[in-house]
């Protein structure tokens, strides 16, 4: 439906626009490359922030890291409190990118916008790991998935073990 609709609307109108936006979303994990062609098109026309984060979700799984970042950039303009966004963007700095003291401040915020989600809690405390300070970390899952979770307490282990990138910070 989505593909008649966006075939059969005019170029660059509302409702191709929507089209392309909800199909690059649908298809994201199956083809990036496409939802990323079909984000650029709906940007050409309107400048969203749900255009803008698909196309960074493409770019990063099509490994395109520093233009995802641009993106997810572009995206947090329009819609600063986006958590989705906020931890997109935190979670490709630290682990596509390698600087999770980059990262750190955008997945404070979107942990702060949403304390109990385990994901973005995840992300936190990855990058709180990666720069030596995994006592927090541990007090940040502990409070999404619950005091002396199993899980908390495996993932902290497993961070550890990926080691601390160039910029850990010791304190």
């Amino acid at each position: 439906m989505l593909e008649r609709l966006r075939q059969h609307a005019p170029p660059g109108s509302a409702a191709a626009c929507f089209a392309g936006t909800e199909l690059a979303e649908v298809i994201l994990t199956t083809d990036p490359w496409r939802a990323a062609v079909l984000a650029r098109e709906v940007l050409r026309h309107e400048d969203t922030d749900r255009a803008w984060a698909v196309l960074g979700l493409g770019l990063t799984l099509l490994g395109h890291y520093g233009s995802a970042k641009r993106a997810f950039l572009k995206a947090l303009s329009h819609s600063p409190q986006c958590s989705s966004y906020l931890h997109n963007l935190g979670h490709l700095l630290d682990a596509g990118l390698g600087r999770p003291r980059e990262g750190l401040p955008w997945l404070a915020k979107a942990h702060l916008a949403r304390p109990g989600d385990e994901e973005i809690a995840a992300s936190y405390a990855h990058a709180l790991v990666r720069l030596g300070r995994a006592d927090e970390a541990r007090r940040v899952l502990d409070s999404a998935m619950g005091t002396g979770s199993d899980g908390a307490a495996e993932l902290i282990e497993r961070f550890v073990a990926e080691g601390n990138p160039s910029d850990a910070d010791p304190t």
